[in-house]
């Protein structure tokens, strides 16, 4: 029944998005499973990201396991096609990169009787029964990595807890961002496979930016505001509550098939903009930079004087990473909707480098901002140093555990 419901929903999702105009979902091939790797019998750590946000938070300890075992083939799948273009931009030691097969049974095992995964590591949320289950029957180990269940998430598996159960009982350890986190899991769990070791996108480490080649298209700009990781009807929200603002906008969408719809916004509003593909030529002072290219974040951060992370303007959406900006010195407004990050938050607003506020007082707050930026900056850039070492924390866990069944496996041979 299981099988036949990931089936179902599958097909029903691929019809409902045949009209896409641009490729935001993997091909029918690749979610079957048909592209498999081949480990050319090395032993395999598969690591599973379900979008940029995962994947950019996986990078550190992506190091990790290439340090410690660099023989090992480091196997990474997502689930969306931005996704995969990320984990090929930042996380360059894996070996392979595939779209997460579905879930149904006789995929799974093909693969894992092809890759024989030794580790299996889920980053945050994204847990199948199937994959679960026939890693481990292969003699796999299963562990969740920088778990986090939020309040609304936590309350549906409560009504649905056989499900949860039988779903948790395949995992061996639970590695989560907080006591939150592990309090929402032990109520489902056994509570000795929970360990907190804190939230991986606190390791997060810049990337470099080369300021001389940016600095003639960009370094001129008097006041310039990054309003990132949009969603309808967010950009036309915020332009609205901005429209009165001396400043440059740097609009990024949060999904590039969305690109041309917020041109076409932009078009309607009458607001003059430039594409970032046309940078390279001359700029007339346009007052809109719509970032239709991906990978740019750490330019645009570099050159703007504050951050407005969207997706946090919305219920439906709850937030996404609002520490980020900081990694480049710049500090974050953002909604009143956080629910999905709502310890970013909570870091963020302690710290004193960004505020949460609702679209109607950004306008205030930002000319308050603008006549005396220093103390938020500062803040902002001394953040994450202070929140580091969770990535060290994780990797200890696993190394535990690879231990303990190295020591089982040695007293059964003894036996």
């Amino acid at each position: 029944m299981y099988n036949l419901a990931i089936l179902l929903g599958f097909l029903f999702f691929s019809l409902k998005n045949l009209g896409e105009k641009r490729k935001k979902f993997p091909s029918l091939a690749s979610r079957f499973g048909f592209d498999i790797p081949d480990p050319q019998n090395r032993p395999v750590v598969w690591l599973h990201a379900v979008s940029v946000g995962e994947v950019k938070a996986a990078a550190s300890l992506v190091q990790k396991i290439k340090q410690t075992y660099p023989h090992f083939f480091l196997l990474v799948t997502t689930t969306t096609v931005t996704g995969q273009e990320e984990a090929k931009r930042t996380l360059k030691a894996a070996d392979a990169y595939r779209f997460l097969p579905l879930d149904l049974s006789w995929v799974l095992r093909k693969w894992v009787r092809a890759l024989r995964p030794q580790l299996l590591l889920l980053m945050e949320s994204d847990l199948w029964p199937n994959l679960l289950k026939t890693v481990r029957a292969a003699g796999g180990q299963t562990i969740l990595v920088s778990g986090k269940v939020s309040d609304r998430s936590a309350r549906r598996l409560k009504l649905l807890r056989p499900l949860a159960k039988h779903l948790f009982k395949h995992l061996d350890l639970l590695l989560v961002q907080n006591e939150t986190y592990r309090a929402h899991f032990a109520a489902l769990n056994d509570s000795a496979k929970i360990h907190v070791t804190g939230n991986l996108k606190f390791d997060a480490a810049p990337l470099p930016v080369d300021r001389a080649h940016w600095e003639p298209l960009l370094g001129s700009l008097p006041f310039a505001i990054a309003l990132v990781s949009t969603h309808a009807p967010e950009e036309e929200e915020l332009l609205d509550a901005l429209q009165s603002l001396d400043a440059t906008l740097f609009v990024v969408p949060r999904h590039p098939e969305r690109f041309d719809e917020v041109a076409t916004l932009l078009d309607k509003k009458k607001l003059s903009y430039i594409r970032w593909t046309q940078l390279d030529q001359k700029r007339g002072g346009e007052r809109v930079i719509l970032v239709d290219a991906m990978a740019k974040l750490p330019i645009v951060y570099t050159f703007s004087q504050l951050a407005i992370v969207a997706g946090s303007f919305s219920s439906q959406i709850g937030g996404h990473n609002v520490l980020e900006p900081c990694l480049y010195g710049t500090p974050v407004f953002f909604g009143p909707h956080m629910h999905q990050q709502q310890e970013l938050a909570t870091h963020l607003l302690r710290s004193g480098a960004g505020l949460q506020l609702s679209t109607d007082q950004l306008l205030s707050h930002i000319e308050a901002y603008a006549r005396n930026p220093l103390a938020m900056r500062t803040a902002a850039q001394a953040l994450t140093q202070t929140l580091r070492g969770s990535t060290q924390k994780t990797w200890n866990a696993i190394l535990s555990l690879i231990e303990k069944k190295k020591n089982l496996e040695i007293n059964r041979s003894a036996c």
